[in-house]
């Protein structure tokens, strides 16, 4: 199916909150793959006091998974809305799943069951206060490939990323889906700390200063990442897959929550 998923077909309501206040940021160059899962898989991926949103499209047994993975690089702290570059750059890849909800809840969630990152830093704070799963590993591009090893060698992951269009400024950007996959990230970031404690943030990514193009990708999970994310290969989406120059991603404060 290379219909994407947007939300408008899962059923739940959102979140109205105050707009969030953002504690870092960095500036992130590479790929956002939207690939569609069967529902029982991704399920399996989620911790026991969360569950997948109702899909009332034409494919009800679906639901997407997100793949995203390239650099970060200009990193910086905020305080007091103040800007503090750090001149921090490091390699990141992670996973998403949109349209998740506390099973005794209604709203929407994006769920990160696991992130990897090539800058310890990033790694302990991303676990330690975002719950992100994070793990250390090697990471870099050859040519149009994307490879992630453990800091043994071992391969964990590959993905292969081909343009499909021309470049767009991000700002001004119509293509197909661009605005579903915004939304999507704009809906809260949930992580799970090892302790069980459910963390709620918001990513802010901002493509005022961004070029997007559309492009294919076929990815390969090479190794066991975490509960339900075995070997296998996925091919992204037709019409939901971007490249990304300079989108400003950003973090906010972390807050504690029940299931």
């Amino acid at each position: 199916m290379d219909e994407f998923l947007g939300r408008e077909v899962f059923l739940g309501p959102f979140i109205s909150e105050p707009s969030p206040t953002f504690v870092g940021q960095a500036v992130f160059n590479g790929c956002v793959a939207f690939c569609n899962w069967s529902r029982e898989d991704v399920a399996r991926v989620l911790p026991v006091d969360l569950e997948l949103a109702v899909n009332a499209s034409r494919a009800p047994g679906l639901h997407p998974l997100v793949f995203i993975f390239g650099e970060q690089t200009e990193g910086a702290t905020i305080f007091g809305g103040v800007t503090f570059p750090l001149g921090v750059r490091y390699h990141e890849f992670g996973i998403a799943i949109p349209f998740v909800k506390y099973r005794r809840g209604q709203y929407l969630h994006t769920f990160v069951p696991l992130m990897c990152s090539s800058y310890f830093p990033a790694t302990w704070a991303g676990n330690t206060h975002y719950g992100f799963s994070k793990i250390m590993a090697s990471m870099w591009w050859t040519d149009s490939m994307f490879v992630m090893t453990r800091p043994d060698g071992a391969l964990l992951f590959h993905g292969t990323v081909e343009p499909t269009s021309d470049w767009f400024p991000g700002i001004h950007c119509e293509l197909p889906n661009f605005a579903g996959m915004r939304s999507i990230f704009d809906l809260p970031i949930l992580g799970r700390r090892e302790n069980g404690t459910f963390v709620q943030s918001h990513f802010g990514w901002d493509y005022t200063e961004a070029r997007v193009r559309a492009a294919r990708s076929a990815v390969s999970i090479d190794a066991a990442l975490a509960e339900g994310l075995t070997p296998r290969i996925c091919t992204s989406l037709r019409s939901a897959t971007f490249e990304v120059q300079r989108m400003t991603w950003r973090l906010s404060w972390p807050a504690y929550r029940e299931p």
